[in-house]
């Protein structure tokens, strides 16, 4: 049995530990947005203004390595987040090495 992920579904705060580097952060048009680590492929988004200190999560999404699902965002915020993750996988493969 497959279990479907709902992105939109309300993500839990306390869940998230801001106080740890996020897997992958960009900005776009004034807005910072950050993916953590889940379990297995699913990540954590979350959002704040630019220069502010608060994040809200706003979505979940799965990270299969080259495709972030998250149907809740709109496609150029996707396709951002999905080539930072794809940079800082490449970053992080290109330490151990």
């Amino acid at each position: 049995m497959q279990s479907n992920l709902d992105d939109s579904a309300a993500l839990d705060v306390d869940s998230i530990s801001y106080d740890a580097a996020p897997v992958a952060e960009v900005e776009i048009d004034g807005l910072e947005y950050r993916v953590d680590a889940g379990l297995g492929s699913v990540v954590a988004i979350s959002r704040r203004e630019a220069g502010t200190s608060s994040w809200a999560p706003i979505a979940q999404a799965r990270w299969d390595g080259v495709r972030l699902r998250a149907k809740s965002l709109g496609h150029p915020v996707v396709s951002t987040l999905e080539r930072a993750l794809a940079h800082a996988m490449a970053n992080r493969e290109g330490s151990w090495a």
